[in-house]
């Protein structure tokens, strides 16, 4: 066992991240847009605390063109996409 506090923060922001992606999921097998609502509110405030929330927009739908998690976006008129994404799909 480790006695480096980093090993254990570490562990337990990847739980946290793991958790958060499971509301995404869930949103999106129960086509509830309120539990992503929740899931950002949950990484925002992590963020404000200092704690990477990671690569959102492999764990969230697009709010653009609703593309799926790990799925790249569809092209939508008046919107621009970098790296296959839209940019809204990547805020909090």
């Amino acid at each position: 066992m480790s006695s480096d506090p980093g090993v254990s923060a570490r562990r337990n922001l990847e739980r946290a991240r793991q958790s958060v992606q499971q509301v995404h999921q869930a949103a999106i097998r129960h086509r509830d847009p309120s539990l992503h609502g929740v899931a950002d509110e949950i990484s925002e405030i992590a963020m404000m605390l200092g704690h990477d929330a990671g690569p959102v927009q492999e764990w969230r739908p697009c709010p653009v063109c609703g593309a799926q998690p790990g799925a790249n976006c569809i092209n939508t008129p008046g919107h621009q996409k970098t790296n296959g994404i839209h940019p809204e799909r990547t805020r909090l």
